[in-house]
């Protein structure tokens, strides 16, 4: 747990760190909100992913982002249709993006648990793209998460 929280707080840094208060040419961090589904593999023979409802996660995501970093603090849970039953769960994630205009490629790096008794920890890494001609913006991205591939889409709202 504790290199859990050392790894959070060192992200945090890198990410409030590009923006130095002397430097006038950076631009200023925004708040961001995110909603997005990510849609994993429906396996037949495995009754916990059976059908897409079990393998499809939806979730939001609230965080800051400076020129070409993000940080953001995600929530979700397990399946589309929540039931009691259902597990939750918590990331930190962060991406680095290149802004080509309105469409900006970026990699992502994440950690993470399910909102259980026990720590089980897990990690999301990936990649995508995002479209965001105004505050409100797109985007689609590939990820492994939790050992298991992903896609997943959304839309974000820039404050």
């Amino acid at each position: 747990m504790k290199y859990f929280i050392f790894l959070l707080i060192l992200i945090s840094c890198e990410a409030f760190g590009q923006i130095s208060p002397n430097d006038s040419t950076k631009s200023k961090l925004k708040t961001y909100f995110s909603l997005g589904l990510s849609i994993g593999n429906v396996d037949q023979n495995n009754p916990e992913l059976d059908n897409f409802s079990k393998s499809s996660y939806p979730s939001f995501e609230l965080g800051i982002m400076g020129e070409n970093l993000s940080l953001g603090a995600v929530f979700g849970a397990e399946n589309i249709f929540v039931s009691s039953s259902t597990r939750s769960f918590y990331e930190m994630k962060t991406s680095f993006f290149k802004s080509m205009g309105k469409v900006s490629p970026y990699a992502l790096f994440g950690i993470g648990a399910y909102f259980e008794s026990n720590f089980n920890p897990f990690i999301e890494y990936g990649g995508g793209f995002t479209y965001m001609p105004q505050k409100l913006g797109f985007f689609v991205q590939y990820s492994n998460w939790a050992k298991t591939n992903y896609v997943s889409t959304g839309c974000t709202y820039a404050f």
